[in-house]
């Protein structure tokens, strides 16, 4: 019979997240993971989750967010509109209250460095917290470049890259909070899929033990 371990409940109606996710000490506007439900066939109940989360830097070009545990095979990156659209366009904004944009010519290249290394780990994503047509709608006037070319570049570049590094998914959602819920369900859902080779890592262990 295949044992099943009880969810900890650590608060009436809410239960721990068996997992940590790591926050890159580099990321500004981090997700937090509250107020999520635990999976209907693991609790039925659907329980609220009380979410492990630890700042920690992840390393160059490997996203925002990944597993303790499992960096370098789990990372996500997250996307809002503005860095989606300043990253493929390769402009930037020198402060938080500066109108001015500014090229940035390393940052497309970095990015383009950043998905060359997701496409080589076993689960990753970058997640933009707006649609492609809101990003492509939305496209800024900056440089020599009108609002419509803009657009049209954005969605070249964008089409390129999904063609260049095929293994990396890009999920846009329509909002910041889709976008954090689908980055908890791709860890929890990674979780539950290595959970076969959790076990057999105690055995092991176990087994060691016992010589």
């Amino acid at each position: 019979m295949k044992r099943t371990t009880a969810p900890v409940e650590v608060a009436p109606g809410c239960i721990r997240t068996p997992f940590t996710i790591l926050i890159d000490k580099a990321e500004k506007a981090e997700w937090f993971f509250t107020g999520l439900r635990a999976r209907s066939c693991i609790d039925k109940e659907m329980r609220e989750y009380l979410p492990r989360t630890e700042r920690r830097f992840l390393g160059i070009g490997m996203g925002d967010y990944s597993l303790d545990g499992y960096q370098g095979r789990v990372h996500i990156e997250r996307k809002s509109m503005a860095d989606f659209q300043g990253t493929l366009l390769g402009w930037r904004k020198e402060t938080e209250t500066d109108e001015g944009w500014h090229i940035d010519n390393d940052r497309r290249a970095r990015f383009k460095r950043e998905l060359k290394q997701l496409a080589a780990i076993e689960c990753k994503a970058v997640i933009i917290e707006a649609t492609l047509d809101d990003c492509l709608e939305n496209a800024p006037c900056w440089g020599k470049r009108s609002e419509s070319q803009n657009a049209m570049y954005l969605n070249q570049t964008y089409l390129a890259w999904q063609q260049e590094f095929p293994g990396v998914p890009w999920i846009f959602r329509r909002d910041r909070r889709l976008a954090e819920i689908t980055a908890f369900r791709i860890f929890e859902q990674f979780w539950h899929r290595t959970a076969k080779e959790r076990r057999q890592e105690a055995r092991r262990k176990a087994v060691l033990a016992c010589t």
